[in-house]
């Protein structure tokens, strides 16, 4: 609501004024509409804000607005005080937006003549995710998927590993979106099945390393970059792991499904703001959600486990053909490089992964290899989806998508590959 002359401030405004503020400016700085300013100018007897650009009353130098053909704005705005984000918000409904419907970063810096630039930059409406994807047909097609397996019967004495790490489900990055994202992870998970029939595992145990939905609050830009809305890109990712358990739970006497905390799967409400414990983490409660889900056909699904870390722990360890083997995110090592130090703090302080001989990690979407304290295994899975241009432009690398596979027993490990 606009303020009537009366309520503004005179000394306020004539400090303003004489700063070369423009009407419109001083009237956002004091909180009323522009008619205000002009009418206490008058009654002060304050020069008229001076006019440029053939009269069109263009803002002060250094402020400016800037829009752009695919409806983004940015905004440079001076003020005598800092802005906060309540002003920015402010600032978007005059311009007839409402904020909770767009997305956008903002930033102050001081300007050396007195006051505040106030930045308000990539204003743009919130892209609707349920519209771009039909849920119906893409559960359809999840559900008509039909490799041509054939089970075998007998076993080895070792297990098969898969890792569909980073799947990040309602990502759009430059190689595609979530179909392309669950179409290629579908096409892993029938050339894991077919490395069962060759191998005969014993055991298969498939790992989510983390990140199995891309989130919408683990940056700002997700709300105007995903292609589907939180609610489904959890439906999603419970459906394409469902997929892989049902595509590889006949090829094997046991089956362990295992999964960990991770960034993009944490609960939150905003960006960076966690709104739980490690255990409110969308991966924790789609695995929780498949065991009990298996539970309602334990004659095809009886030989399944379902593994999650212990209360309060992001991390975990499991055994399988005689293999130790420990599963963390890998976020909390703050680099790939430093996993092995993370690991053996770990050690020291008798965490999950302490006796583990070989490490599980995502997180850094491309495949490592590398030993760590006394000849332990640390294996850094690459990502399941289409690429990270988030990657690519912090390191300057791209990487093979696709699932980190492998054999191990007695804590070693072979033919390693990415399918």
């Amino acid at each position: 609501m606009s303020n009537p002359p009366r309520q503004i401030d005179d000394a306020r405004v004539k400090k303003l004024a004489a700063s070369g503020m423009s009407n419109s400016a001083i009237a956002r700085e004091i909180g009323c509409n522009e008619a205000s300013v002009r009418r206490a100018r008058k009654r002060l007897r304050i020069a008229a804000a001076p006019k440029v650009d053939g009269g069109t009353g263009a803002a002060p130098a250094g402020e400016s607005e800037t829009h752009r053909p695919d409806g983004s704005a940015d905004y440079v705005l001076n003020s005598e005080r800092a802005w906060g984000y309540n002003d920015f918000c402010r600032f978007i409904e005059s311009k007839g937006q409402n904020p909770d419907e767009v997305t956008f970063t903002w930033g102050v810096t001081t300007n050396p003549s007195g006051g505040f630039w106030n930045k308000l930059n990539n204003v743009r409406p919130i892209k609707q995710g349920t519209e771009a994807i039909d849920m119906a047909a893409l559960e359809q097609r999840i559900r008509e998927y039909r490799p041509t397996i054939t089970r075998k019967t007998d076993s080895a004495p070792h297990s098969l590993i898969t890792v569909p790490t980073d799947i990040q489900a309602g990502k759009v990055d430059w190689n595609g979106g979530t179909v392309d994202t669950l179409d290629q992870v579908l096409a892993s998970f029938t050339a894991a099945a077919e490395m069962a029939v060759r191998e005969r595992p014993q055991e298969i145990v498939i790992v989510d390393a983390g990140d199995v939905i891309e989130n919408i609050y683990s940056t700002s830009s997700q709300l105007g970059t995903n292609d589907l809305d939180l609610p489904h890109q959890v439906e999603a990712a419970m459906h394409i792991m469902l997929s892989g358990i049902q595509m590889l739970a006949p090829l094997a006497p046991s089956l362990k499904y295992v999964a960990v905390s991770s960034n993009h799967g944490a609960h939150r409400i905003g960006p960076k703001s966690p709104a739980g414990d490690v255990h409110a983490d969308y991966g924790i409660v789609i695995a929780k959600m498949i065991g009990r889900a298996l539970t309602l056909n334990p004659e095809a699904f009886g030989h399944v486990e379902v593994i999650t870390p212990p209360p309060f722990m992001e991390s975990l360890s499991f055994e399988t053909s005689g293999s130790t083997i420990g599963v963390v995110h890998g976020h909390q090592a703050g680099s790939a490089d430093k996993l092995g130090d993370w690991w053996k703090g770990q050690s020291h302080g008798r965490m999950p992964t302490a006796d583990a001989r070989i490490l599980i990690a995502g997180h850094w979407h491309s495949m490592r290899v590398q030993q760590s304290g006394d000849a332990r295994w640390i294996l850094v899975g690459p990502a399941s989806d289409r690429g990270s241009s988030w990657f690519t432009n912090a390191r300057g690398e791209s990487s093979k998508s696709g699932m980190l596979t492998f054999l191990t027993s007695n804590n070693e490990w072979e033919q390693l590959r990415i399918l």
